[in-house]
């Protein structure tokens, strides 16, 4: 666990070997260990937040010139609590428009890591937001339980289509080239190399990004890639929460050792 770096998880064994890239990879932040995305999931384009009455720029943090996986992930947390099979952190999220105070707990059991992220809006306004996990993993075999995927990678072009082809992950395969995100989810698993994904009931989608050789991440999300502006134009499907002042939002995902065929 490394709180200095996005409170993120470093590396992960169930004693079949380490199943995450880590810190010694030479990666910058957004390439290693499995990291919370709060108080978004993905990209805000140009960083451009449209919202209600909110109009704002946030500052870019990706190539592409967006504002990219929250506010969370590329600062310090703070352990507010620990023991030697559990811990809990917590940071301080405030840029314009956001005041949240964002908190992150690790519980490790015989058979699982369970992570569970929560945000509370400390502030006096509405905002809009998502949560997530981001997990490298070693390439190799992908199951996703998902009937549909938005067209455009990595932001939707259109409504969600019936995933086909090198889209359909549901029987367990090794994912071609994609930046893609899922939705139309019939379970509340995924099968990854060396573990198996399971979340709660707010998750409505997953990112599957396979376009780095030897590496692929599979991210459990509530909102959709550039919910934020779908939402804003009142798309149906966006997943983004109107988080009210005094509301707390939660998601808890288990990384478990991985099941037989």
């Amino acid at each position: 666990m490394y709180p200095g770096d996005g409170g993120r998880l470093g590396q992960l064994d169930f004693g079949a070997g380490p199943i995450l890239r880590d810190r010694d990879s030479g990666q910058d932040w957004k390439g290693w260990g499995c990291y919370p995305l709060v108080p978004w999931s993905n990209r805000i384009p140009e960083g451009r937040l449209r919202y209600r009455e909110i109009d704002v720029v946030l500052e870019p943090n990706h190539s592409d010139g967006s504002a990219i996986h929250g506010l969370g992930a590329d600062r310090p947390w703070v352990v507010i609590g620990q023991s030697d099979r559990s811990a809990t952190l917590s940071v301080v999220l405030r840029t314009a428009p956001y005041d949240l105070h964002a908190r992150l707990s690790y519980d490790l059991c015989p058979d699982r890591l369970q992570l569970h992220l929560s945000v509370t809006n400390v502030g006096h306004s509405v905002v809009p937001v998502g949560l997530g996990f981001h997990p490298w993993f070693r390439s190799g075999m992908v199951r996703l339980p998902a009937t549909q995927r938005w067209p455009g990678e990595p932001l939707p072009t259109g409504p969600p289509i019936a995933v086909d082809g090198a889209y359909d992950l549901r029987g367990g395969t090794i994912p071609a080239a994609m930046d893609a995100c899922f939705t139309g989810l019939t379970d509340s698993w995924a099968d990854v190399p060396g573990a198996r994904l399971r979340w709660d009931d707010s998750v409505s989608h997953v990112v599957v990004y396979s376009a780095e050789p030897g590496w692929l991440c599979v991210e459990p999300v509530t909102m959709v890639n550039n919910g934020i502006a779908l939402a804003d134009r009142g798309e149906a499907g966006h997943g983004v929460v109107a988080l009210e002042p005094g509301c707390s939002m939660d998601l808890r995902v288990d990384i478990e050792r991985a099941t037989s065929a």
